[in-house]
C-alpha cells in the first residue's frame, strides 16, 4: 500500500524564506501550514503552493505542533519549520523509504545542516545533530514544550543519511527578533519554576557558552560566520538567564 505524507509547518510572519520550504515540498500529497496571525504575505505565499492553511493562536511550540498534527489527514507526518528546506537527496531518499514501506520503523531522524547569514556550517553541534521529524502520528507526538520541542516515537526508528537545509537567519535583524521571542518564553517557563539566576552564574554561563561553541564545538572553523554564532550563542545565554530575574521584579510592581 502506498504511504501518503502530510507535510505540517507553523508559520507567523515567514514571508521572506517559506517559498523555498514549499517548492520543495511538490512531491507530498498534503501540506498543512497552521498560521497563528500572519499580517504579511505568509498565507498568500502558502496558498500559491496549494497549502491548507489554518489559524491557530500560538500558546507555544509543543502545542501548536501538535495541533498541526492533528489536523493532518495521513498517518505519516513530516514536521517542518518554516526556515528548513529539503535537499534534493533527501527527498529522494525518504522516497526510497516510503516506496520500500518497512512496516517495523515508526520515525526516521533526519540530519540538520545549519545555515547561520548565508553560510552553511560544516561544523558545529547545529550541523552534527539530527532530528526525528518524519513519524507515523499512530506512534509519536510532541511534547508541550514551550521551546526546544521534540518528537517521542513508540517503535522502532531509523537514520536517514542526508540533510535538510535550517536558514535560522540571513540577517542579524531577524536574528535579534527570534532571539526576542525565544527568550522570553525561556524565562516564562523557568519563572514558572520559581528559577532564579547569580550574577556569578550568568556571567559563567556567558563565558562557559562562548568558549563551548567556538572552541569546543569547532565553529571557529566556520569563518567569521562561526565566531559571530558563537558570540550571539552566548549573548542568548545571557539574555534569558536575565530575563528571567526581570519577571520576579515585574511580578513585585
Amino acid at each position: 500500500m502506498k504511504i501518503r505524507l502530510s507535510v505540517v509547518i507553523i508559520a507567523y510572519n515567514e514571508a521572506r524564506i517559506i517559498e523555498e520550504c514549499l517548492k520543495k515540498l511538490y512531491w507530498a500529497e498534503e501540506i498543512i501550514v497552521i498560521d497563528s496571525g500572519s499580517t504579511d504575505s505568509t498565507v498568500a505565499i502558502c496558498e500559491k503552493y496549494n497549502a491548507k492553511v489554518i489559524f491557530n493562536k500560538f500558546v507555544n511550540y509543543g502545542k501548536q505542533k501538535n495541533f498541526a498534527v492533528e489536523q493532518a489527514s495521513h498517518d505519516w507526518i513530516l514536521s517542518l519549520d518554516a526556515d528548513e528546506v529539503l535537499s534534493d537527496k533527501l527527498i529522494e531518499e525518504i522516497k526510497d523509504q516510503f516506496e520500500a514501506n518497512n512496516p517495523d520503523i515508526y520515525g526516521y531522524y533526519i540530519n540538520c545542516r545549519h545555515v547561520f547569514l548565508g553560510r552553511a556550517f560544516k561544523y558545529g553541534n547545529e550541523s552534527s545533530r539530527s532530528v526525528l521529524r518524519l513519524f507515523n502520528k499512530k506512534s509519536g507526538q510532541f511534547n508541550s514544550n514551550s521551546v526546544h520541542e521534540s518528537v517521542h516515537v513508540n517503535g522502532k526508528t531509523r537514520h536517514l543519511k542526508n540533510v535538510y537545509l535550517h536558514y535560522t537567519s540571513e540577517s542579524l535583524n531577524v536574528y535579534i527578533n527570534k532571539l526576542n521571542k525565544y527568550t522570553q518564553l525561556y524565562a516564562e517557563s523557568k519563572f514558572k519554576k520559581n528559577k532564579k539566576y547569580s550574577l556569578f552564574e550568568i556571567i559563567i554561563k556567558i563565558k562557559f557558552e562562548f568558549i563551548k561553541k567556538y572552541f569546543i564545538e569547532l565553529n571557529f572553523l566556520n569563518g567569521k560566520e562561526g565566531f559571530y554564532w558563537s558570540y550571539f550563542s552566548a549573548f542568548y545565554t545571557g539574555v534569558k538567564c536575565i530575563k528571567t530575574n526581570e519577571l520576579y521584579f515585574l511580578d513585585k510592581k
